[in-house]
This record gives structure tokens, sequence and C-alpha cells, in this order.
């Protein structure tokens, strides 16, 4: 029983050298390889001003049998293509071929990346190229293209308020592979007097209009717009033109003040006086209008008037007027944008003239004269009562003659004899 269990034994470890022996001679008989070999190519690293996309190429080749025997060979199945912005921003992007080459379509513009390749051979091993770095070439743009919009070129009667507008669009990609165009970033709005120079600080805006203010009146105005490129570039528009309207007011006001209309008893010397105001404006902006001057009418009440008298100030002195008269008078104030307005017309009576009582003197006969011879000749010497209220003398002489005997009064009448006397 105990010789049974040795040659079990036995016979067990026989059969296992018997297998290490073989598996050793398989190990020795197995192919091995070293890894792949992988060298960029194309572009040359801190390449620059590359046009997108970006071909990479690269050269490598399976790595070689590292035991005796050469047999069937490993292969290399596929690259593995890395590619990253060096800035730091957006993530390592990763595709696959199986050439030596690969383009990149999706790079930004003016923008440095590295760049390696991973080969992957069949027996698993990898091999990863050096890093390199390349930039791509700043995007191309033409140059903004901008249109006037309003007001029309020569357009007249506008606004001394008024909005600008045009229209612009940004100058399309002239290099391949368009993508994040560029912006147009701001606009220079020029405006002048035509025939005044350039302005040297022009507003700016990032909207397609601008409102000027204050401009002035019928004046004709140059204007033109700079539209500026985010890449730098700049397009100037035409150069247009267009005239301010007219300043427009209202009639100016007038209001005649003194004398009072119907009034009586006004010396025969008299100030006319009046207020006026000039018309108000009809639209927006600063008055540029006054009252220039007055024609002022004056006349016999019922009879036509004569011709006006020009005057600036608002009053008129009117001297040598008649007594007990009545007189109408009129005031037009003129505008200076050619506007007028007229006064109601009012009218006043002058004072009928005051006098004093006349003077007389008797000259003959003598006082106390005796022995006179009949008829008996009467003779005195008178002059107007001088007038008391200021104007020339508008009387004229009568005469009562009056006797009595010496001792009887007067009579309460004059007699109505008739006598010859000198006046």
């Amino acid at each position: 029983m105990r010789r049974k269990s040795l040659s079990a034994f036995l016979l067990l470890l026989l059969g296992i050298t018997l297998l290490t022996s073989i598996s050793g001679c398989l190990s020795r008989n197995r192919p091995t390889f070293a890894p792949p070999t992988i060298e960029l190519t194309s572009p040359a690293s801190g390449s620059t001003d590359l046009a997108t996309p970006v071909k990479l190429e690269w050269e490598a080749a399976p790595g070689a049998q590292t035991n005796a025997g050469k047999r069937d060979g490993v292969t290399i199945t596929e690259y593995e293509v890395n590619y990253k912005k060096t800035d730091g921003t957006g993530t390592t992007q990763t595709a696959t071929t199986v050439d030596k080459s690969y383009s990149l379509t999706d790079l930004a513009y003016g923008t440095q990346y590295t760049w390696w390749v991973v080969a992957k051979q069949s027996d698993g091993q990898r091999k990863k190229s050096d890093e390199w770095v390349f930039s791509t070439q700043a995007a191309q743009y033409d140059t903004p293209e901008i249109a006037l919009k309003s007001p029309e070129d020569g357009a007249p009667n506008q606004s001394t308020t008024l909005t600008l507008t045009w229209e612009a669009t940004p100058g399309a990609q002239t290099n391949a592979g368009k993508r994040d165009g560029v912006s147009i970033k701001e606009y220079e709005v020029y405006h002048k007097k035509t025939g005044d120079p350039d302005p040297t600080e022009p507003a700016t805006t990032v909207d397609q209009f601008h409102n000027l203010t204050n401009l002035a009146y019928e004046t004709e105005y140059l204007w033109w717009v700079v539209a500026k490129q985010s890449d730098g570039k700049r397009a100037t528009s035409t150069e247009w033109t267009f005239t301010t309207q007219a300043v427009q007011f209202d009639a100016p006001e007038i209001a005649l003040k003194s004398p009072w209309n119907g009034a009586g008893d006004q010396p025969t010397t008299v100030t006319l006086t009046w207020e006026a105001t000039e018309g108000k404006q009809t639209y927006v902006g600063e008055r540029a209008t006054a009252i220039e001057g007055y024609l002022v009418y004056f006349g016999v009440n019922g009879q036509k008037y004569g011709d006006p008298v020009r005057v600036t100030t608002t009053q008129q002195q009117r001297p040598g007027l008649a007594y007990g008269t009545t007189y109408k008078w009129q005031v037009v104030a003129l505008q200076s944008d050619g506007k007028r307005a007229t006064s109601t017309e009012w009218t006043f009576t002058t004072l009928a003239p005051v006098y004093g009582p006349p003077t007389i003197t008797l000259i003959s006969p003598e006082n106390g004269a005796t022995n006179l011879a009949t008829p008996v000749r009467l003779e005195w010497e008178a002059a107007p009562g001088a007038q008391t209220n200021a104007g020339e003398r508008a009387v004229s002489l009568s005469y009562q003659v009056f006797h009595r005997k010496q001792g009887e009064e007067y009579p309460n009448a004059p007699a109505e004899t008739t006598y010859k006397f000198l006046a």
C-alpha cells in the first residue's frame, strides 16, 4: 500500500516537471516588441500666422522585435491626436485617425495651440510624441460698410433739433474658415456748418443714430460718420448736407397805453405811448428775433390817416394839436422776421382853449374933456385876453360901447346908437 502511494507521488512530480519544461520552451519562442516610435513633422514647433484649417503631420513606426527569430510583427493601429490652447482656456481636444496626418478645422484665430500625438500599437503599447506649439493667423476682414440714411443729402427746412441716422455692417472675413467675426464697436459722428473747419472732437456712439440740438436756424450743415471695427479697421461714410429751417415766430403783440381811448380835455401837445412784445417762437429753440420799429398813424377823427411816422421807441410826442378836436391814432409793430401787428384804434379829444379877459384903455376924448363939438368921436385901444392854457391864440375881439351923462348910471345894455370908432 505504501509502495502504491509513492509511485503516484513520483508520477505527479514528473508531470509537473514536464509541463514546466514545455512552458519554458514556448516562452522562449514567442516574439516580443519595443513600443512604437513617433516624431512630429509639421507644422514646425513655434510656427506662427498659420492659416486655418491647420494640417498636423508626423512620422511613426511600430516597435522592433526584441527577441530572436523575427516573425509576424506588430502594427500601429491608431493615432490619438491631442491639441489645446496654451492660454489655459478650454479643454484638451482629442481626435483619432489611422493616417499620419490630421486637419484641425475648428481653431480660433490669433491663438497659440500645443499639440501631440499618441501612437497605439497592436500589442497594446503606446508612445506619446513631443509637444509642439503653433499659432493661427488673426482673422482678416474687409473694412466695414456704412451708409447715411437721414436726413437725406441736401434736405432743406430741417428742425434745429434732429436725429442723424445711418446703417453699417462689419467687413466680411477675407481668409478661410469663418468663425467668430468682427463687430463694429463704435461710431464717430461729425457735423459742422458748411465752410467751417472739420471738428477735431467728434461725438461717439454705439448706436446707429445721434441727436443734434441747438443748431442754428437757416444754416447748411455737413455731416458724416466713421465706423470703427473691432479689428481696428475704419470706414468713413460719404458726406451729406442738410439745411435747417428759418426761424419762425408768431406776430408781435401791441397795446396802446395813453392817452386812453376816448380821453377828453387832452393838452394840445400829447405823448402817445404803447406796449409791445415780440411774437412767441412757434417751435423749439431760442428766440432770434426782435421788434425793429413802429409805424405811428395819427389823424383827425373822421379823416383819413396820412403817412405814418416810423419810430424805434414805444412813445411819440405830438405837439401843436388843435383845441377842442378829436384825434385818432394807431400803431403797427414791425418784427425782424417780417411779421407785424396792428394795435386797435383809439381816439382822444383836446381841451377847449381857455383865455383871460380882454384888456381895454380909453383914448379920446380925454377924461374930463369939455366944450366938445357934436358929434363926439370916441376912441380906445383893446387887446384879447391872453390864453391861459398852452397853445396858439385862437380868439378875436368884438366891442360893446356904453355912454352916459355925467351923474347918471351906465345903462345895462349898450346904446343902440351907431358910433364910428377905431378898433
